[in-house]
Order: structure tokens, then C-alpha cells, then sequence
């Protein structure tokens, strides 16, 4: 039978006969220390294989981009019959990034609803301010 003998001589192998045997109480130690530094090893791998690297925590979601709905002729018509100012209809307007491409009959209805001619002047000259947010729709061929 192998033995590790751990108390006197440090982890040295001794082989006994099947008839003699030693210590009982110094064997029993020795196998008591081998099971304590086998699971203690086994413990300080498990640890080492389970540890996780540590990452930076991801950086926060940007800010939501507020975007507000675009300003239909309606919205412009109601605004200006309402008696709000120039200003505060252009405003909307910038804000919203609307762009307009107003034919005769548009402009002579925002016209004839009280829209001043600031605010269809303005509106008239947004396709060179903002690009669209989907493409104008094709001209038909002739």
C-alpha cells in the first residue's frame, strides 16, 4: 500500500507490506492532509476558472432624439387663424423640419386662411433648408 508520509518526511511515497503496518494514527493524519490539500487545490482552480474579467460597464443609451411631427398646411392655417405670431408659426416650422414644395393653389389658400406672406415665403424656400426626410416623389414623364 502507498502512503503519502506528510508528517516527518514531507510528500515522500513509502510502500508498506500487507502485514506490517504502521501508525494507524499517523496514516490516518497523512491521508487527512492529502484530502485537505487535494480539495484546497481543487477549490483554488474552481475559483480561478469562475472568476470573470472585469469589464467596463457599458456606456449609457445616448440621449432620445425628440422629433417633432411635421407641420401640415392645416396646422399652419389653424395657427394663423388662431392670431399667433409670425415668429412662433416659423419656429414650429424650423423645429419640425417640414419641407414644403407649394404650387399656385396652396399658396392662395394659406393666403385667403390669413397666413402672412413672412411665413409662405418661408415655407416656400424650406426645400433648400432641410433635406427631406424621405425622397420627393418622382415626376411623372411625358
Amino acid at each position: 500500500m502507498k502512503v503519502f508520509d506528510f508528517i516527518y518526511n514531507g510528500p515522500i511515497i513509502r510502500v508498506m507490506e500487507v502485514g506490517n503496518t504502521g501508525d494507524p494514527a499517523k496514516e490516518y493524519c497523512a491521508m487527512n492532509k492529502l484530502i485537505l490539500l487535494m480539495m484546497a487545490g481543487g477549490v483554488t482552480l474552481m475559483g480561478i476558472g469562475c472568476e470573470t474579467p472585469h469589464h467596463r460597464p457599458p456606456p449609457p443609451p445616448p440621449p432620445p432624439q425628440y422629433r417633432t411631427q411635421p407641420m401640415g398646411l392645416p396646422d399652419i392655417k389653424m395657427l394663423a387663424k388662431s392670431g399667433v405670431s409670425d415668429e412662433v408659426i416659423l419656429s414650429q416650422i424650423r423645429n419640425s423640419h417640414s419641407v414644403y414644395r407649394l404650387d399656385a393653389a396652396e399658396i392662395l389658400d394659406l393666403k385667403d386662411a390669413g397666413v402672412s406672406e413672412k411665413v409662405i415665403d418661408f415655407m416656400i424656400n424650406t426645400p433648400s433648408l432641410y433635406r427631406p426626410s424621405r425622397p420627393p416623389p418622382p415626376q411623372p414623364s411625358y
